[in-house]
């Protein structure tokens, strides 16, 4: 079986963040950074034990240069995201997605709540309900039929995790928020134990996880911080509604959500021509290798 790890730097337990003004400002990151591979590590350990053969590992915070590869579990090929790449970091070869270290969405009071972007995004909607970076992260997976079976991160996380993809989702709280820079974090032994039991049970029960059903049309809505964010999406054509809203639309998800990362509309599935049968870089690679 083969299994996406989605990471962000945020959620595990023992990460330390202050406001820099108006956003998040990670502190001690060398901590943060071992905190992540520690709890990456336990996953995959569950992964293993339910039938993992392959685990990607996807760098997913910032610039993608949080895990060292060489403390990183020996069955787990580290992704770390650069430019000019494809907006989706798995395909319908994978059979699950855990997301580790996820925070909740922005205003949603959870510990170092954002989404995307915590100078400049004041909310996101996709079809008129609010979503963060858990929801849009499973709908990418769900795009290829893939099950998102585990999210780990704070309690509020966790929620909101649960209240997207149901009561029966495996979620790890890895610490208790009291505010956006305040947490009384889990004792760490007992957050591993937990992440490889439920990644264990998340993969064995893995053909009874729901797949997100894919709306036939899809709209986001992002409200920024200040007007002056707005200067990139307009000069690419994005639909501005107010002073500080744009809304970006698409039939294909994909498509969407390349044009909310910066991609003119049409340019990325031109360049990728990514559908639910397309076949992710890495997967043509290995199966090259493999022949």
């Amino acid at each position: 079986m083969k299994v996406v790890i989605l990471t962000d730097l945020e959620g595990p337990a023992g990460v330390n963040g202050r406001s820099d003004g108006i956003g998040n400002t990670m502190l001690n990151k060398p901590t943060a950074d071992q905190a992540l591979v520690n709890e990456v590590n336990a996953v995959c350990e569950g992964l293993v034990a339910a039938g993992a053969d392959e685990i990607v590992v996807v760098d997913g915070h910032g610039g993608s240069n949080s895990i060292d590869i060489f403390k990183l579990h020996s069955k787990a090929r580290l992704y770390q995201i650069g430019d000019w790449s494809p907006m989706v970091y798995l395909d319908g070869t994978f059979d699950a997605l855990v997301q580790l270290g996820a925070h909740s969405m922005q205003s949603a009071g959870g510990y170092m709540c954002h989404t995307f972007n915590s100078h400049s995004v004041a909310g996101m909607k996709f079809n008129g309900e609010p979503i963060g970076e858990i929801g849009m992260g499973s709908y990418i997976a769900a795009y290829f039929g893939v099950p998102t079976i585990m999210v780990s991160g704070d309690d509020v996380a966790c929620h909101e995790a649960r209240a997207l993809l149901g009561d029966d989702l495996e979620v790890v709280p890895t610490k208790a928020s009291i505010n956006r820079y305040t947490t009384v974090n889990y004792p760490v032994e007992e957050v591993y134990s937990n992440l490889r039991a439920s990644a264990e049970k998340a993969l064995r029960n893995v053909n009874n996880c729901p797949v997100l059903e894919m709306p036939e049309s899809n709209e986001l809505i992002v409200r920024f911080m200040c007007p002056n964010h707005l200067n990139g999406p307009i000069r690419l054509g994005i639909e501005q509604l107010d002073e500080v809203t744009v809304r970006y639309t698409s039939d294909d998800f994909i498509e969407l959500w390349a044009q909310r990362n910066g991609w003119a509309p049409g340019v990325h599935q031109k360049r990728f021509n990514v559908t639910p049968e397309w076949k992710h870089p890495y997967t043509l690679a290995r199966e090259a290798f493999e022949e």
